[in-house]
């Protein structure tokens, strides 16, 4: 008999071929031999069998009590053999079947399945078969049919009522999509893997006919069609799967709450008297789900009434439906309420109403970002925007970011930042600065769903800069009071200053859960209150806070009970730009290291108090490639340089700090050993006691590979005379930093400062070097050359 994928008919080049071989009477020694040399053939001419063996009632108990077994065997065919034999397994397993037990074990096994392919590889590289919205879904729906005795084929569906023509045509159309991509992807592999690697896909993509073109690769045009493939099953899953359930149980008496004349709910789904409603009054398109999420019982639509809602919505949302006012006003409604927002968005996003309602949304839907950090489709991440919004707001989530929830709760216009959310990357894939595309999108919305100019305003002004704190934060010296002041006087406001703050939150935490971690979020609450403190008045330039800084210094070192001469020494090694350029208590951990060590080599550490980052000083004497060097140790040592502070003492030492960021998935355990280690192989290197070994440029990873990113270099001259800024965008390895920094020194150039962005596996590192020569065009030349030449090696 053939039984699973082979059973329905449903076989992919390399899928095995599910077989079961029933005996009435126990098999003895001989059969069992003929049957082992059966399967044999089957190995040797490649078919790949995957064979059931026994008697009826050994078959039957294996299906009691494996569901994966029973599932197979629902799908039996006949081959060969004893007609009546197999006949009468098919019935002993029918009658043997518990039907309400299937398919509670056949739902529990499918959100099993969800959450077991939630994290960033299933996003990135996802399951044709397995992941949620793919082949397996569909083979879940003609199971539940076909255990209660349906037709489990979907044209056949369609005439017993379960499925309407338009449902039907969209299954057949996501099944033949899928199906494709399996074959191919079976044919390229030459196995049998169902996985869209990031090897295969470019590969996949031409072969299906798909080419690059200015504006996306095939690899991203063949990833777009999966998505919405996905996206159509998991919509009709949706539907039929409850339906289906409910088929079960419609015998049982139900609890049924009547809520108006037009809506009652019954258990935790909400349900419509009239199935005609939504066709005879469309507003009930928005009405149903306003009331839905006004009640924290009601988890979603009835199967019924989502039949019709959907149809209704895919017919009647349009631009006079857009045009009605009072569907404008109960969108806006749904983003004032707050509460159920995020299931509200993905509902509608996902049955297709969002992008019909708002057409610039229709276009990002399914959109793949290869830029080595994002791990979403361009909606889903907006999505998970406004759910990291949401939670902000409420009190059972503030332990998670205590200071960004204490802010969210006392700002008074939450509704912005959820439609700032909502509209911060809406013009994604049409090329050119998606934000300033974005405020012309987000100004048309907000007149048409009746915000006041100063919320139109803000909204438009958090959709065009909501990238400016995480840009200043991750590139610049925030210690640098000048930059306070420059950021202060775009932002103007504190309203703006803590909108931009919330919104750059949770939009880093909606990207890709690898890219935030404690040190930026402490850098985001750093230029938070440095600004803060700017806007209610408290200006700062660099002569006071060289003074401030200073008279700090001074007060902490009395305890040192050291003479004024030996300040002035002091102070005299470290130079003025000392004080402008660190926070007072970095200044004080450096000057209770050194003092009346002036002269010593020595390296000190100290573990932050978000405790997975660490914070490190070396003092030595200055010499050729010493930052190289020392970005070698760290990368030995497995640690992720968050920020580097180079600094240059009248004396030619170096006074360096580092923000080191311990291994990824290292236990917290570790961490003082870790710690440790760095340490001591930073003592043995600043006093030459540290073999140093080659930092060759090591190899990229597989994404990056097959989903490369240009690098990108920008030189930019800063005010003051010989000083540059430079700019690196490039895919992440291990050495980078040091290989970078062998570059500038081979053509003198001094790292004086250096911010390394690491998102996952793109980074973005800003350093202010110290190069007089690069006031010569040709000099910049040089170096973005030799910098290439070392990136793309």
């Amino acid at each position: 008999m053939a039984i699973g994928g082979f059973g329905r008919g449903e076989m992919y080049p390399y899928s095995d071929m599910d077989i079961a071989i029933v005996s009435r009477n126990q098999i003895d020694d001989d059969i069992q031999q003929k049957i082992g040399a059966f399967v044999q053939i089957l190995w040797d001419i490649h078919l790949q069998p995957a064979p059931k063996v026994g008697t009826i009632n050994e078959l039957c108990e294996s299906a009691r009590v494996d569901l994966t077994g029973d599932s197979a065997l629902l799908e039996s065919r006949y081959l060969c053999g004893r007609q009546d034999l197999a006949a009468e397994l098919i019935h002993q397993l029918d009658l043997q079947r518990d039907v309400a037990a299937f398919i509670e074990g056949k739902i529990l096994e499918q959100r099993q399945r969800y959450t077991k392919a939630a994290g960033e590889a299933s996003l990135l590289e996802a399951n044709v078969k397995t992941t949620q919205g793919g082949l397996r879904d569909i083979h879940t729906l003609l199971w539940l049919a076909k255990v209660q005795g349906l037709p489990p084929q979907i044209h056949q569906l369609m005439k017993n009522a379960i499925l309407n023509r338009t449902e039907a045509r969209l299954l057949l159309s996501c099944q033949k999509q899928l199906a494709r991509i399996r074959i191919e992807l079976h044919l390229t592999a030459r196995r049998a893997e169902d996985r869209l690697i990031f090897d295969l896909q470019t590969q996949v993509a031409q072969n299906l006919g798909y080419r690059d073109d200015a504006n996306s690769r095939a690899s991203e045009k063949l990833m777009h069609d999966f998505y919405r493939a996905l996206k159509g099953v998991k919509q009709l899953s949706g539907i039929l799967v409850p339906m289906l359930r409910d088929r079960v149980y419609a015998s049982l008496p139900r609890v049924v709450v009547n809520l108006n004349q037009h809506y009652y709910q019954v258990g935790n789904m909400l349900a419509v008297h009239n199935l005609e409603l939504f066709s005879q009054q469309p507003e009930h398109i928005f009405t149903i789900l306003r009331v839905a999420q006004e009640h924290n019982d009601i988890i979603g639509l009835a199967p019924k009434t989502l039949r019709v809602w959907w149809a209704a919505a895919h017919q009647l949302v349009n631009e006079e439906f857009y045009q009605n006012p009072a569907n404008r006003e109960c969108f806006a409604g749904f983003f004032k309420h707050g509460e159920g927002l995020t299931h509200l968005l993905r509902f509608i996003n996902l049955y297709g109403v969002l992008g019909r309602y708002l057409p610039a949304w229709g276009k990002i839907v399914g959109l793949l970002q290869h830029d080595l950090f994002h791990i979403y489709p361009v909606d889903d991440h907006i999505l998970m925007v406004v759910r990291n919004m949401r939670r902000l707001a409420m009190e059972q989530h503030s332990h998670e970011l205590p200071f960004a929830a204490t802010l969210m709760h006392t700002f008074a216009r939450k509704h912005i930042l959820y439609m700032a959310a909502l509209f911060h990357d809406i013009a994604k894939g049409r090329g050119g600065d998606h934000a300033q595309k974005g405020v012309a999108d987000a100004r048309s919305f907000a007149e048409d769903h009746f915000l006041d100019s100063e919320e139109s305003d803000l909204l438009a002004w958090l959709v065009e800069q909501h990238l400016l704190m995480s840009m200043t934060a991750q590139k610049e010296d925030i210690q640098d009071p000048e930059v306070i002041t420059r950021f202060s006087k775009q932002v103007k406001t504190v309203e703006r200053l803590t909108a931009l703050y919330l919104l750059t939150v949770a939009d880093i935490r909606g990207t890709n859960p690898k890219i935030w971690n404690s040190w930026k979020a402490s850098l985001l609450e750093n230029l938070y209150k440095a600004t803060l403190h700017q806007l209610n008045g408290k200006q700062s330039n660099r002569h006071t806070t060289i003074l401030d800084r200073r008279q700090q210094a001074m007060h902490e070192l009395n305890q040192y009970h050291i003479s004024e001469s030996q300040q002035r020494q002091l102070w005299h090694i470290l130079g003025q730009a000392y004080f402008a350029r660190h926070e007072w208590q970095d200044i004080l951990w450096h000057l209770s290291k050194i003092i009346n060590y002036e002269q010593q080599a020595q390296a000190h550490s100290q573990m932050l108090p978000d405790n997975d980052t660490l914070k490190v000083m070396v003092y030595m004497p200055n010499r050729p490639k010493l930052f190289t060097e020392l970005a070698s140790v760290f990368s030995e040592a497995g640690m992720n340089i968050l920020t580097a502070r180079a600094y240059i003492t009248e004396h030619n030492f170096i006074l360096d700090t580092f923000i080191l960021q311990f291994p990824p998935n290292l236990n917290p355990n570790d961490y003082l050993t870790i710690q440790n280690k760095t340490e001591l192989a930073l003592n043995q290197f600043v006093n030459g006691k540290l073999p140093m070994s080659a930092s060759n440029p090591a190899s990229l990873s597989r994404r990056s590979r097959h989903i490369p990113i240009a690098p990108r270099i920008s030189i930019d001259e800063e005010d003051n005379p010989g000083w540059y800024s430079l700019h690196i965008i490039t895919a992440n390895r291990r050495f980078l930093l040091a290989n970078i920094a062998a570059v500038l020194s081979d053509l003198n150039i001094s790292i004086r400062f250096a911010k390394i962005t690491t998102l996952d596996e793109r980074v973005e590192d800003s350093f202010l070097v110290y190069a007089p020569q690069l006031a010569d065009t040709q000099q910049q030349l040089q170096l973005k050359n030799a910098l290439l030449d070392q990136l793309l090696r």
